[in-house]
């Protein structure tokens, strides 16, 4: 059955693959009879309404009769401050505009409800009404009740709006850390298919204060680039002079011999200036999770396990992670090329991990080298110790074990010292303040 926008053809299979893809995560999400109240026509024009650059709504009396409160609900939303907001985070965004709506029916359904509750609880006509609608004589009792819907439909879209515009944000940041920065990692479709995980992950209130920290430092990737060296093969970045033939201008070749070879043998030859990008190992994130750990500790440190996830990928690094207390907890692996279940796994890993327990820091960092090997990870892997414990470290054995997988060990400190650890890292920071120019030192390094 059509809906009320303009220009959208309904019969198109992959115009109802949205809204059967948004009723279905909707499903997933709410677990509820209240999900029944939404049809695949209100679906597809929620997410048209969000996704389209300039949504038109079908002029009003050519609505199909049964069909005036999906009007009024849609044309409500286009009309909406609030939606103005969220639309620069949705215009032709596939899946931010999945995300969207599915949360925006979810509260709108929340809301209605408590609405309808409310006008039962204060005589109105209420459920009776509905189940005796066919038997209703009464015209202006019909009226009535219409108008009361209406009015609830209206409140609901607001109130939806509302809680939707503060999770947008977040949504955009899940999307920016699932993609990544660099082209052809994860299909659009992969997204939307993990959409229901996303949207439980959003609302983890640890995960969100998370993301509130990657948001106050600087664009990553543009502090951030990928390393590289100059060679007489690799990439044209520019020009420079010498004598170096094989990166010879061909417009050189013009000159008369003499002049060529005197240019030559002066060393002023123009050149084009090529660079090959270096491959690097994985980053290896080693965080503490003892009780000393508890508060703002482990936020920061989980936040910046975040950020120098985020320089992995910039970097093409696989990266690498690991909890751990008195004893490593799981790994977990996000490769070059992943697909976005794994940056899922990852974010769910660390949004739900704890503080709590003892602390061994020679243990973590032997088996960072164990997994190195087990690996085979050839070149230089960067682990990155985040800590403020004061544990002594088996400073000859930890030394070997990096060595050994050609390993660089980074260690962060919090508000605390170790000389132990100092004397084994390649790096050693002191963290005195738990703040975004603190995280972004250790990022750099």
């Amino acid at each position: 059955m059509p809906g009320v926008l303009k220009n959208i053809k309904y019969s198109d299979p992959h115009t109802q693959y949205r809204g059967q893809k948004i009723l279905e995560v909707l499903r997933r999400v709410m677990k509820s009879k209240a999900t029944k109240m939404f049809s695949e026509a209100l679906a597809t024009d929620v997410f048209y309404s969000f996704y389209l650059p300039f949504p038109t709504l079908i002029p009003i009396e050519n609505v199909p009769l049964g069909k005036e409160s999906h009007y009024l609900l849609i044309k409500t939303l286009l009309g909406s401050d609030e939606t103005r907001k969220i639309r620069p985070y949705t215009v032709a965004n596939n899946f931010t505009s999945t995300l969207v709506s599915v949360l925006f029916l979810q509260y709108f359904a929340e809301s209605f409800e408590q609405g309808y509750s409310r006008e039962q609880a204060e005589g109105g006509e209420g459920r009776e009404a509905l189940k005796d609608q066919e038997e209703e004589k009464n015209r202006g009792r019909e009226l009535k009740r219409k108008d009361a819907e209406f009015r609830n439909i209206i409140s609901a879209v607001h109130e939806a709006l509302k809680r939707v515009s503060e999770d947008t944000p977040s949504i955009k940041s899940m999307e920016q850390l699932i993609q990544g920065k660099q082209a052809g990692v994860g299909h659009t479709l992969d997204l939307e298919e993990d959409a229901g995980r996303v949207i439980k992950l959003i609302r983890s209130v640890d995960l969100r204060e998370l993301l509130r920290w990657l948001e106050r430092i600087p664009d990553i990737a543009s502090i951030v680039k990928r390393r590289k060296m100059r060679t007489s093969r690799g990439e044209i970045e520019g020009y420079t002079v010498g004598s170096d033939v094989e990166r010879l201008v061909p417009t050189e070749l013009a000159y008369p011999d003499l002049y060529f070879y005197s240019k030559f043998a002066d060393s002023t030859l123009l050149l084009y200036e090529k660079f090959s990008r270096l491959t690097l190992g994985p980053v290896y994130v080693l965080i503490d999770k003892s009780g000393s750990m508890e508060g703002d500790k482990i936020k920061w440190a989980k936040a910046t396990a975040l950020a120098l996830f985020i320089r992995s990928r910039i970097e093409r690094r696989p990266f690498y992670i690991r909890f751990f207390d008195s004893e490593p907890f799981s790994l977990i692996k996000v490769s070059i090329r992943t697909k976005p279940g794994e940056v899922i796994k990852l974010m769910e890993y660390v949004a739900r991990v704890k503080s709590g327990g003892g602390t061994d820091i020679s243990k973590a960092i032997l088996t960072a080298c164990t997994d190195i090997q087990r690996y085979k990870l050839k070149d230089v892997s960067d682990v990155i110790l985040i800590t403020d414990g004061e544990d002594r470290i088996a400073k000859s054995l930890v030394r070997r074990s990096l060595h050994s997988v050609s390993a660089r060990l980074i260690s962060v400190m919090i508000m605390g010292d170790n000389t132990d650890l100092k004397r084994v890292s390649d790096r050693y920071f002191k963290v005195v303040k738990l703040d975004e120019k603190e995280m972004l030192k250790v990022v750099e390094a």
